[in-house]
């Protein structure tokens, strides 16, 4: 236990926060991963635009993936390959839904609800017990801080740390309209 805290994500959590309250957002942490590396695997062109895309920021550990159009979001796409060797966390949130998942080595590992966390499933649902009541993601209602916890949950599991100054730097970008022609 230990590391990330909400309040290191609270920034991250408002970025996508509109002035009403609503948050949306599609965030992946993925370890050990470069953002080329990341593109790549999700067959994303950097530089290519369309309806929606997708920004790789370099972060301490490996890669942050910040989707606009959530097709990140959708598992079968990307969680596989990006998770081929390595880890993923994805935090998704909208006013329909939220939810959270662990990827290791093409494995789901833990998948649950932000505001339902005892609906857990995976390989290991209860890996990420401890980590997950010392960031206040055990109790099943509103909690003020859900989604930054989320994302403190996804840098501890991941080792993937996104700053400030991170997410200032110029990132990749590119559209994931592909990912999404599917469904």
């Amino acid at each position: 236990m230990g590391g990330a805290a909400a309040a290191d994500y609270a920034w991250l959590s408002d970025r996508w926060t509109d002035g009403v309250g609503t948050t949306e957002l599609c965030i992946n942490f993925v370890r050990d991963l470069s953002p080329a590396d990341a593109m790549r695997r999700i067959k994303v062109t950097p530089g290519t635009s369309g309806k929606v895309s997708v920004a790789a920021y370099a972060a301490q550990g490996g890669t942050v993936l910040a989707d606009t159009g959530w097709g990140t979001r959708y598992v079968t796409n990307v969680a596989e390959p990006l998770s081929l060797g390595t880890a993923v966390a994805t935090v998704f949130a909208n006013v329909e839904d939220s939810e959270f998942s662990f990827w290791s080595n093409e494995r789901l590992i833990t998948t649950f609800g932000l505001y339902g966390y005892r609906y857990r499933e995976g390989d290991d649902p209860d890996r990420l017990l401890a980590d997950a009541r010392d960031l206040n993601l055990c109790g099943d209602g509103y909690c003020e801080n859900h989604v930054a916890s989320a994302l403190a949950l996804a840098s501890r599991v991941t080792g993937v740390h996104l700053s400030r100054a991170h997410y200032a730097r110029p990132a990749l970008t590119g559209s994931t309209d592909h990912l999404q022609a599917g469904w």
